[in-house]
């Protein structure tokens, strides 16, 4: 086992799955939750925890719900169970962070991140390379299935997390795209924010001098290039669990849950417009070309050639919606998050993004 102690509850690192056995013992688990999906379900590491016959909640939506939530929390309960495991990719880590809240707090204020703590120890196995989820304070859900919301708590930082290679051996080529390009634009957009200090752009680099180290072996799906891509995202999920993430995540979920695309392939095409109209603009300069560099140029614009020649390598399609569909999208994006991106933002800045991206300006 290894600890990080820069995580806040000091999170520790199991050397292999072997090794829950003896975090239940530590902790004297008598009944785990576990919180993942189906496709975990047919892993080695599943197998392996089936011995301790595990609560299972495998209802997760790939944008997660509360409603969801709710519903698991009371299995929780009823079955007693004292130990919080989520498997998967950002929706079943999500999930669970709200999930163990929920089994002693009322709803309508965990909503709003007023609720007591618990004693319940989380462990978290990611098995997708994107998100992050295992490194941040945050909890991403959708109420009434159209409006998302975000809860913040240290709490939601888990006690325990599995970084095991073979999990990622599945992922599908455009989950495996995706996921690392979710990754590639926590630590840009991090790097960018206005919050960012140097603890935070460190990870920020960290993550993406990992990210172009591992990811020619990740999409071909190495043993390397799949353990190189989680600490890419681990990396970028601690960069954002200090700045928070700017534009391109404030606009994407519109682009997510109206055009089929996954989080990540939405996030990407919506970062590479932004960066483009930015630079149109009174950009900082020296923000930009500092982050150029990071990407391995010399100038700001460099930084979004470079960009743009992964989404070309990945072969990704432009969403498409109806452009009568811009001013009910405008209203949709999460004004705070707009906050912290390096230029400021309007209504009629959000639109014509919208707009490049579906005319492919």
């Amino acid at each position: 086992m290894q600890i990080d102690s820069s995580l806040p509850n000091m999170s520790v690192f199991l050397d292999n799955y072997y090794e829950i056995e003896k975090v239940f013992e530590q902790n004297n688990v008598q009944r785990p939750f576990l919180c993942c999906g189906k496709s975990f379900q047919k892993t080695e590491v599943f197998e392996y925890l089936k011995q301790f016959s595990p609560v299972i909640f495998d209802n997760i939506r790939p944008n997660p719900r509360f409603d969801d939530m709710l519903t698991a929390a009371e299995l929780f309960k009823a079955e007693n169970c004292d130990f919080m495991i989520a498997a998967g990719g950002g929706s079943p880590m999500d999930s669970a962070k709200m999930i163990r809240i929920l089994t002693n707090n009322d709803a309508e204020t965990a909503l709003y991140g007023k609720f007591e703590n618990n004693n319940i120890k989380a462990l978290f196995i990611p098995t997708t390379a994107g998100t992050g989820s295992e490194a941040t304070k945050t909890s991403v859900f959708y109420l009434n299935e159209v409006h998302k919301y975000s809860v913040h708590s240290l709490e939601f930082i888990p006690d325990y997390v599995l970084f095991d290679e073979s999990l990622l051996e599945t992922l599908p080529l455009y989950q495996r795209k995706a996921t690392c390009l979710d990754a590639l634009c926590h630590s840009i957009e991090s790097y960018w924010s206005s919050k960012a200090n140097d603890e935070s752009r460190g990870y920020a680099e960290k993550s993406i001098k990992l990210f172009f180290e591992h990811k020619d072996g990740y999409i071909n799906n190495t043993k390397e290039g799949n353990l190189g891509m989680l600490w890419a995202s681990f990396y970028g999920g601690k960069a954002i669990n200090l700045t928070g993430t700017v534009a391109p995540h404030a606009l994407c979920y519109n682009i997510t849950m109206n055009c089929k695309t996954s989080h990540g392939h939405s996030v990407a095409v919506l970062l590479s417009k932004i960066y483009e109209y930015m630079l149109e603009k009174d950009y900082p300069h020296e923000l930009f070309d500092s982050f150029a560099k990071v990407m391995g140029g010399e100038k700001a614009e460099d930084a979004l050639e470079i960009f743009n020649s992964i989404l070309d390598e990945f072969e990704l399609e432009q969403p498409k919606f109806d452009e009568s569909r811009l001013d009910e999208f405008v209203k949709e994006v999460n004004v705070a998050k707009l906050s912290t991106n390096p230029i400021a933002f309007d209504e009629s800045d959000i639109k014509e993004i919208y707009r490049r991206l579906i005319n492919e300006v």
